[in-house]
């Protein structure tokens, strides 16, 4: 059985990291990535040989492709957490449209090591009525 406190201290650090990045902190929310950060988007240009993954990372989302993304607002909706493992489900809305995304961290001694997502743009008109959240 996973530790109750390890879940609850990785959950706090993925809701910590996640309020950085909507308030447009990107300097705050690389330093919560470990320095051997792993990132699985496949926009993330990463060569291991010329810089951390971490660096790459804070690159990615300082550079010109991930504007509407500092200009977003984030807000969790949902959060699974198990052990190294936590999940948050968020509304991104950007000045292009919103977005619903999930998030996969994996944390290692307080860091977060390891990231996967995926991103659904919300459409204007939703054929039930259950919403994206």
């Amino acid at each position: 059985m996973t530790s109750t406190l390890l879940t609850d201290r990785n959950r706090l650090l993925v809701l910590e990291a996640v309020s950085r990045f909507g308030a447009g902190d990107i300097v705050g929310f690389t330093e919560l990535l470990g320095e051997d950060f792993v990132s699985h988007n496949p926009r993330v240009a990463h060569d291991p040989a010329a810089q951390s993954g971490r660096q790459a990372f804070a690159e990615f989302l300082s550079g010109p492709g991930s504007t509407h993304l500092r200009d977003a607002t984030v807000a969790a909706k949902h959060m699974l957490a198990d052990g190294d493992l936590v999940a948050v489900h968020t509304h991104v809305a950007t000045p292009q449209g919103d977005l619903a995304t999930v998030d996969l961290f994996r944390i290692d001694t307080g860091k977060i090591v390891e990231h996967w997502d995926v991103v659904q743009p919300v459409p204007e008109d939703v054929l039930h009525p259950h919403g994206m959240f």
